[in-house]
C-alpha cells in the first residue's frame, strides 16, 4: 500500500494549474475593462409589465436581458423576459388568466459583458423595486 502511487495525483494538479492560468488570464483580461452601474424600472401604468434599464452609457440600456419576475414565498416565478430596445425599454406580455390580482413583481436586467473588443466593458446587473399590480 505504502509507496505506490496512482496517475490522479497528477491529474489533479495539471487540472490545478491550468484552473490557476485561466483564472489569472480573466483577471487580466477583467482589469482593463470599464464597469457600469445599471438601474432596472419597473412601470406600475398601462401597459402593465414594462420598464427600462437607466445608465450612464448609453450601451448599457441597448440590447439588456431583462426577466420579470413574480415575488412568491419561497422561489419568486419567472413570468416571462424580454431584451431591452434602443432605448433601454422593455415589455413583457402576460396572459390576462395566469395572474391573480395583488401580484407582486419586479424586474431584473442581467449582467452585460463585452471584453473581447479593444473598448471592453461591463454593465452591473439590477433589480428593480417591487410593485403590486392590482388586477380587476
Amino acid at each position: 500500500m505504502f509507496g505506490t502511487r496512482s496517475g490522479g495525483g497528477r491529474a489533479v494538479a495539471i487540472l490545478a494549474v491550468a484552473a490557476v492560468g485561466c483564472a489569472t488570464w480573466a483577471a487580466t483580461a477583467l482589469a482593463g475593462v470599464e464597469k457600469f452601474d445599471s438601474k432596472a424600472t419597473i412601470s406600475r401604468f398601462l401597459p402593465l409589465y414594462h420598464g427600462k434599464v437607466k445608465s450612464a452609457e448609453p450601451k448599457c440600456e441597448r440590447g439588456r436581458r431583462v426577466a420579470l419576475f413574480e415575488k412568491r414565498p419561497g422561489r419568486d416565478r419567472k413570468v416571462g423576459s424580454d431584451r431591452t430596445n434602443s432605448r433601454g425599454r422593455w415589455k413583457v406580455k402576460v396572459p390576462a388568466g395566469q395572474l391573480e390580482p395583488q401580484d407582486r413583481f419586479y424586474a431584473r436586467a442581467r449582467r452585460k459583458l463585452d471584453i473581447v473588443s479593444g473598448d471592453g466593458f461591463v454593465c452591473r446587473p439590477d433589480r428593480s423595486p417591487t410593485v403590486v399590480f392590482v388586477g380587476d
